[in-house]
């Protein structure tokens, strides 16, 4: 078995699935009789396995002086199979999380630096719109970990979804300015001097809070708990009034 035909059957292609798909990857269209002499299998068998094809669009078939003729689409077709999967199980996990997240708590440990990334996106996307997100600390380290590509497509959530954010710094710095900036008003900043280390911050959500480390190995501690999301809530209010 080769790398790309174990690979295949990862992305959900059955073996005869994949055995045709990679004969018709060679030779670019075929008839389904010149697929039967070539791979051997027998014809019910390569005819299910075309249909299935052709159903998750990874080939076309199309009649051609009255034969029917087998051909491959664009191998980029593989990944639209695979970002709705993603979109379905985005939802699926939204959902569950509103189903278990009552009387229970969760703790998930998030390590590495994509990870990390994965983790900021993931927040925002499971976020009801309108939802306020609080954040105790605010640090340029934060910018550099996440990166310009993913705090870009976390401020385009943000606009979508009309996500509001409130956070404490302990200083200024230019990246929040700019992110200030980005946030059509939906972002808002404050100052306090006793805000602790630049090194971490806590993201305060609905039902959880996520312990934000900025050195290596760049770690989220996500605690799901509403009780305790809501005593942070709290707390950083109170901070917020006392900050300018």
């Amino acid at each position: 078995m080769t790398a790309i035909f174990d690979n295949l059957q990862k992305l959900g292609l059955t073996e005869n699935q994949t055995v045709l798909y990679l004969a018709l990857a060679k030779a670019g269209s075929a008839k389904a009789g010149e697929l039967i002499k070539q791979t051997g299998m027998h014809r019910n068998i390569v005819y299910t396995a075309l249909e299935e094809l052709v159903e998750k669009k990874l080939i076309t078939s199309a009649r051609e002086r009255g034969i029917l003729m087998f051909k491959l689409l664009s191998p980029t077709r593989l990944l639209a199979d695979v970002e709705e999967k993603e979109r379905i199980a985005k939802h699926a996990i939204e959902e569950l999380s509103h189903l278990t997240k009552k009387n229970r708590q969760e703790v998930i440990v998030y390590e590495g630096i994509d990870e990390f990334r994965r983790h900021v996106v993931r927040s925002y996307e499971l976020a009801e719109p309108g939802a306020l997100h609080r954040y105790l600390g605010t640090s340029p380290h934060w910018h550099a970990v996440v990166g310009l590509a993913t705090e870009k497509e976390v401020t385009r959530i943000q606009r979508e979804k009309r996500l509001r954010l409130r956070g404490i710094a302990k200083t200024s710095f230019p990246q929040i300015r700019s992110l200030l900036a980005e946030g059509n008003g939906l972002t808002e900043l404050r100052f306090n001097p006793l805000i602790g280390s630049d090194t971490n911050n806590v993201e305060i959500l609905q039902d959880r809070i996520c312990i934000q480390t900025f050195t290596e190995p760049y770690t989220v501690v996500e605690i799901i708990n509403a009780e305790l999301a809501k005593n942070y809530q709290n707390y950083f209010d109170f901070l917020w009034k006392a900050s300018k």
